[in-house]
C-alpha cells in the first residue's frame, strides 16, 4: 500500500475511534513503528490530527459554538503543584469552600491537589482530553495509567463520554474509574514508587509518609 493511501485511511480510521495508538497503526498496516511514525508527523503537519505520547488523537471539528478556552475562564496561572502552565486539553480547575480558584496542569496534579486540600475542595472541573470541554469532575472517566502521558506520570486522563474513554483505554490500555478511583489510584502509586521519577509534589509527599 502506497503511504498516500495508508495517510488517507489512517484519517479516516482516527475520525471512527477519535485516537489511535501507533501499535494500532503498525499491526493494521503491517509496516515499522518508524514509518507509523513518519506518518503521524505528516499528518500532523497538515494539521489533520493531534501526536501524543505512543500515537494521535483526533482533532476537535470547529463548531458555531466553541468552548472558551481556560485562560479566559479561569485566568492565567501555573500549576499549584509542578508550576507547568495549563493547557486546554489538560487543564484541571478547583474552586475552594472560601471562593478561592486553584489551577492544575493535569489531571494527575488535580487529583494530587485533592490530596493535598481535602475537604477545602467545593467543586473541581476538567477538560476532555480529545475535545478540551470543560465539565465536572464528578461526572469524568478517567483513564489511569495508560501508555499516553502528555504531562505528570503516573498518566491520568479526563473524558466527559464513557464511550470515548473506553475507546482511548483500547488503544493506549490503563484502567477507567471515576475521581474517587483516581484518588485512590495516585495514593497508592505514591506509596509503590515513592524514589522514582515522576511528579515532584507526588515524590515529595510520599518520601515524607
Amino acid at each position: 500500500m502506497k503511504g498516500t493511501q495508508r495517510r488517507k485511511e489512517i484519517i479516516e480510521w482516527l475520525e471512527q475511534e477519535k485516537s489511535l495508538s501507533l501499535l494500532q497503526i503498525v499491526e493494521r498496516f503491517g509496516v515499522s513503528k518508524m514509518t507509523a511514525h513518519r506518518d503521524l508527523v505528516a499528518l500532523e503537519g497538515r494539521k489533520v490530527l493531534r501526536r501524543i505520547h505512543g500515537g494521535a488523537v483526533a482533532l476537535e471539528k470547529p463548531t458555531v459554538a466553541t468552548v472558551p478556552a481556560p485562560s479566559s475562564v479561569f485566568g492565567q496561572g501555573t500549576c499549584m503543584i509542578c508550576y507547568r502552565p495549563a493547557s486546554q486539553h489538560l487543564f484541571y480547575s478547583l474552586t475552594l469552600t472560601n471562593g478561592e480558584q486553584r489551577i492544575a496542569c493535569c489531571p494527575h496534579c488535580g487529583v494530587s491537589a485533592h490530596l493535598m486540600l481535602g475537604d477545602q475542595v467545593a467543586m473541581a472541573l476538567t477538560a476532555d482530553y480529545l475535545t478540551g470541554r470543560p465539565h465536572p469532575t464528578q461526572g469524568s472517566h478517567f483513564v489511569l495509567g495508560s501508555t499516553a502521558a502528555p504531562c505528570c506520570k503516573p498518566s491520568m486522563l479526563t473524558f466527559e463520554d464513557a464511550d470515548m474513554a473506553k475507546r482511548f483505554q483500547h488503544g493506549f490500555g490503563g484502567t477507567i474509574g471515576t475521581l474517587k478511583d483516581a484518588i485512590s489510584y495516585l495514593q497508592e502509586e505514591m506509596s509503590l514508587h515513592r524514589d522514582e521519577e515522576g511528579c515532584p509534589h507526588c515524590v515529595a509527599l510520599a518520601r515524607r509518609e
